[in-house]
């Protein structure tokens, strides 16, 4: 690295915050969490310190492309990198077999070796079908997330899981791989369609409901009271509330089950609907309202006035808190990858910050 890009790179942390992402495994996982509103424009200067090779292919949809995609090319070819660009067509419904097999071919195309790497730049659909074509392509290369969407930034770009659905269910073909770097800038936010920065808050909500008190009180303190949202606090604060989860239990063995609260049903539900139908985080919100009911009912959630707590602040967000009347959950849940036979890991909630995992039979849920 030379001593001009070293100067700039200094200057350029002075100014953003940073989270430390470092999991204990087999092959120790250390990562950093890049937030500030434009860094977009240094990401050339950020990969040339990581990048091995010479090439990097960035992953985007057709959205994203048409808004951020010439920034960060010319950001990386000014640092003489060879740029190539893979465009998706945006949405759920994508994320699946054909989707990767058009990223392999683009990365045969441009002679993307071991040494080069992947930029995930989009959404959690473009980021899971990213990081899995870099765990697989020559058996793995390097890659970075640039997550463009607030749900992406907060959840799917921290924790290295990755994936695609296919016809049966959701995320069930996948692999855990962590990025070398996640970049992630405020102002690409505010492009993103209403409904989009709302699906994104239902994953706050979540963390907060389950480790940060203060953290609801935040949002609820903005969308009852009208104070402002600082959205870099915001995003800071959650992806440390789950990486440290996540370095806590990478694999998902025990603690980072509780991340899965409201997913359950959420999953089932954004499945059975048809994707697309609900945003993730829509599902989500239902989910968590279920589960908060569910644990009221069979005597798990202690503070029962959680449940209109959650509900007002959710449709205050603008999200959806009950199940579609054409679902019929108890098929839906069924494929669910949790499941083990016909007993099910759930997560409820005790109380705000106390999440608990119990076992359920499938067919007491409904």
């Amino acid at each position: 690295m030379t001593l001009a890009l070293q100067i700039s790179l200094a200057c350029l942390y002075l100014y953003l915050k940073k989270v430390k992402v470092k999991i204990k495994s087999k092959n120790e996982i250390k990562y950093n969490i890049l937030i500030k509103n434009g860094i977009l424009k240094n990401t050339g200067k950020l990969v040339k310190k990581l990048l091995i090779g010479k090439r990097v292919l960035i992953v985007t949809d057709n959205i994203v492309a048409n808004l951020y995609v010439d920034k960060i090319k010319k950001s990386l070819e000014k640092e003489n990198i060879i740029t190539s660009v893979c465009v998706l067509e945006n949405g759920e419904a994508n994320k699946n077999i054909e989707g990767i097999s058009n990223i392999y071919s683009t990365l045969a195309k441009n002679e993307l070796s071991r040494k080069d790497m992947v930029i995930a730049f989009g959404g959690g659909v473009v980021g899971d079908m990213a990081g899995y074509v870099a765990a697989t392509w020559m058996r793995g290369v390097d890659f970075i997330q640039i997550p463009t969407t607030l749900l992406a930034c907060v959840d799917s770009s921290v924790g290295g899981k990755t994936g695609i659905n296919i016809a049966e269910g959701k995320n069930l073909v996948g692999a855990f791989y962590s990025p070398k770097l996640v970049i992630i800038d405020s102002e690409t936010l505010e492009s993103l369609p209403k409904r989009e920065f709302n699906a994104g808050m239902s994953e706050i909500v979540k963390h907060a409901l389950l480790f940060d008190e203060k953290l609801l009180e935040t949002i609820e303190n903005h969308y009852n009271k009208n104070e402002k949202l600082d959205i870099d606090y915001i995003l800071k604060r959650n992806c440390e509330l789950k990486s440290h989860i996540v370095q806590i239990d990478y694999k998902e063995k025990k603690e980072r089950m509780f991340l899965n609260f409201g997913h359950t049903i959420g999953h089932s539900v954004e499945n059975a609907s048809g994707y697309g139908v609900l945003l993730h985080g829509e599902a989500v919100a239902i989910g968590m309202i279920f589960a908060i009911e569910y644990g009221i009912k069979l005597g798990i959630t202690k503070n029962k006035n959680i449940l209109e707590r959650v509900k007002n602040i959710l449709s205050n967000i603008g999200l959806p808190i009950s199940i579609p009347e054409n679902i019929n959950l108890k098929e839906a849940i069924k494929l669910d990858k949790k499941r083990n036979n016909e007993k099910i890991n759930f997560v409820f909630l005790e109380d705000i910050g106390k999440p608990i995992i119990e076992k359920v039979d499938i067919n007491s849920i409904m």
